[in-house]
């Protein structure tokens, strides 16, 4: 703390290194000035020890390093108070300021020496860049030169409005009574009388002190000493910032962005931080007005303008707060103000999601190459050795693809024309059947899983993977800084981007666009109403372009941010957030089902007809077609084979050739 006896012996040598010579003062003003000191510090005491201000808080006085007379009585009523029980700072508006980042505590009290209200502008801005700025401290202003009865409730105004536009609404103006030692205190109350703290309409007296000589009175048993004569009528009013706010508006800007916002340009439906709001002003009886904001906006670069900017409502006052799945930047940070986080989430690539992969593989695909290959060997192989035992016994006359199609029989265990004489070869088929048998069930069983179960193409999951494909990516304009990096992917990213105007046309885009990556919020591609959650596929977590926390942005110090930060943390606690997020999807999965009715209605679902009833599937051709492909393929190599054995047959005639082995296969 700063009340080290000495630090403020050496302030004091500093200040009072100006005699009263130097400064061009009357005597008699400089005299009745001198006058109000006492009743500043006594009234000072009296706001600083506010509900606001605890024992050891900082406050901070401003005073020039040529302080007059009158300004260094102030200082050393300060630092004489015996129980010291405010650190005090002093500071310099006309000199920049040291670094003061080791200073962490927030200032309590600001306590501001001003001659009139046009010096006002330089302190403020000092103090606004310190760490210990706060703007819900109490503020005491002294004018340190009389004011006539003609000026003295247009200086009270501009310095109430001064501050007031910095979101200061705890001032106190302290006035001498023109051409007597009676100390006044002005001030406004923003929510009198039904008010909402949008302009400064009353101004009132609260306080008025006199530090006077009281004459000797020996009947009364009076003694002569100096008396504080005090009057108050702070009680009349009430607190400047209250608990409740009589259903003043609060004033909302928002996107559209689900499931933050839910709703359209002429209506608000609800989102989760919709009914945020709406338990937050509940709570404190405002009444949440909506304004929604054009949503190219949101996708533009982010800057500081503060005519056509995304933050222009909020900068030029028009709304208080802004909502719609915000997080803080470098820029907002600078000029506004931010409740804290309640939500986290991520900014990824999304993608179409993976097409059904061909069905005419399905009656292959049950078993790898390896398998087949050694399944049909062991049918070729079977049908020699079915071959070679039919040639010893002698029984049929018949080639080896006769032979072939029996072991084909016997594999698949159906009926063969075949029934040999020898036991050793009967035991042979019973083998060969019981194989069969097993090769049958293990064929069909996983038959039926591949026919009713939907196949994919392989899923692009990563931007290697994207990019090895050649996809294009896309997304907000104010993305397109996260890629200006040296890497290469990052280069890659960067020379094949496209900025998007509007998010959910871009995401649109992935329903008939095979090769494309949008830039989406994660909690938005899985509410937006352009897309389908099917349809998409977002990569995971580990592939984010970034990870930020949502909250909602307000003016700059907004004097109701404390409240609602309180109600936000309380409404995190009570876990009510997960709940209003599901009503939010539920919002749109009500209004896909909508769309979905009307689009039957309209000529058909849309979908392939492959579900019927729960849990049935209805195969059509598509799901068999490989086993019509395989046939088709057979009969055509059959009728190529009948081609050739007719146009042999035709040679061999026109031109007599001889008898040959070809004959046996071929006529």
């Amino acid at each position: 703390m700063y009340r080290q006896v000495s630090i403020w012996a050496l302030l004091l040598t500093v200040v009072l290194r100006q005699t009263a010579a130097d400064i061009p003062v009357d005597e008699a003003e400089h005299e009745q000035l001198l006058t109000v000191v006492p009743c500043i510090r006594r009234l000072c005491e009296k706001y600083f020890r506010s509900e606001r201000a605890m024992k050891g808080s900082l406050a901070i006085i401003n005073i020039k390093p040529d302080a007059s007379i009158f300004q260094q009585h102030i200082l050393r009523s300060f630092n004489e108070d015996p129980r010291h029980e405010m650190g005090v700072m002093v500071k310099d508006a006309s000199r920049p300021h040291l670094n003061a980042s080791h200073v962490t505590e927030k200032a309590k009290n600001y306590l501001m020496l001003i001659a009139d209200s046009s010096a006002l502008a330089a302190p403020i801005r000092q103090l606004r860049r310190l760490p210990t700025w706060n703007p819900l401290a109490q503020v005491v202003v002294v004018f340190t030169a009389e004011l006539t009865p003609l000026v003295f409730e247009i200086e009270v105004r501009n310095v109430l409005q001064e501050l007031f536009d910095h979101s200061v609404l705890n001032v106190n103006v302290m006035v001498q009574r023109y051409n007597t030692s009676v100390l006044e205190v002005w001030t406004w109350f923003p929510y009198e009388s039904g008010s909402c703290a949008d302009n400064i309409e009353r101004l009132r007296l609260v306080d008025e002190c006199e530090y006077a000589f009281q004459e000797p009175d020996p009947e009364r048993n009076v003694r002569a000493a100096w008396v504080y004569r005090e009057r108050h009528y702070f009680s009349d009013y009430g607190p400047k910032i209250p608990k409740y706010y009589h259903y003043c508006p609060l004033k909302v800007s928002t996107s559209i962005w689900e499931p933050f916002v839910v709703g359209n340009a002429s209506h608000i439906e609800k989102g989760l931080e919709v009914l945020m709001l709406d338990v937050i002003t509940a709570r404190m009886r405002l009444v949440p007005v909506f304004s929604v904001i054009d949503g190219s906006l949101t996708t533009a670069r982010i800057t500081a303008d503060n005519q056509t900017g995304l933050y222009a409502d909020v900068l030029q006052r028009r709304t208080d707060l802004m909502i719609g799945g915000l997080h803080e930047n470098p820029i907002s940070r600078k000029l506004l103000s931010a409740t804290i986080p309640y939500f986290q989430d991520d900014l990824t690539w999304c993608v179409p999601t993976a097409r059904h992969a061909p069905k005419w593989l399905n009656v292959f695909i049950i078993f790898n190459v390896w398998t087949w290959l050694i399944a049909i060997g062991i049918i070729f192989a079977a049908a020699a050795l079915l071959f070679r035992f039919n040639y010893v016994e002698g029984l049929y006359r018949v080639n080896y693809t006769w032979m072939l199609l029996q072991s084909l029989a016997f594999s698949l265990s159906v009926y063969a024309h075949y029934w040999p004489r020898r036991v050793s070869i009967r035991l042979f088929l019973i083998g060969y059947m019981f194989y069969g048998l097993h090769w049958n069930a293990a064929y069909h069983s996983f038959l039926i899983s591949v026919l009713t179960r939907p196949r994919y193409e392989s899923q692009i999951a990563t931007v290697q993977q994207a990019i090895e494909a050649g996809f294009g990516f896309a997304g907000a304009e104010n993305t397109l800084g996260h890629f200006d990096k040296p890497d290469g992917v990052s280069r890659h990213i960067a020379a094949h981007y496209a900025v998007c105007r509007n998010l959910d046309e871009c995401l649109g885009r992935l329903r008939r666009e095979r090769t494309v990556a949008i830039a989406m919020s994660r909690a938005h591609s899985s509410n937006s109403r352009a897309i389908g959650e099917a349809e998409l596929y977002c990569f995971s977590k580990a592939e984010n372009i970034y990870t930020y926390s949502v909250s909602m942005l307000a003016k700059k110090d907004f004097h109701l941010l404390p409240k609602i930060n309180e109600l936000i943390r309380r409404i995190s606690e009570s876990g009510l957030l997960g709940k209003w997020q599901k009503e939010s999807e539920k919002i749109r999965i009500d209004h896909d089902e909508d769309e979905g009715a009307e689009g039957d209605e309209g000529g058909g679902s849309g979908g392939d007809g492959e579900k019927r009833g729960e849990g049935q599937t209805i195969l059509r051709l598509d799901h068999i077609e490989g086993a019509f492909l395989l046939g088709a393929a057979g009969l055509l190599l059959a009728l190529a084979a009948f081609i050739g054995e007719l146009l042999y047959y035709r040679a061999k005639r026109r031109y007599r050739w001889r008898d040959n082995l070809a004959d046996r296969y071929l006529l």
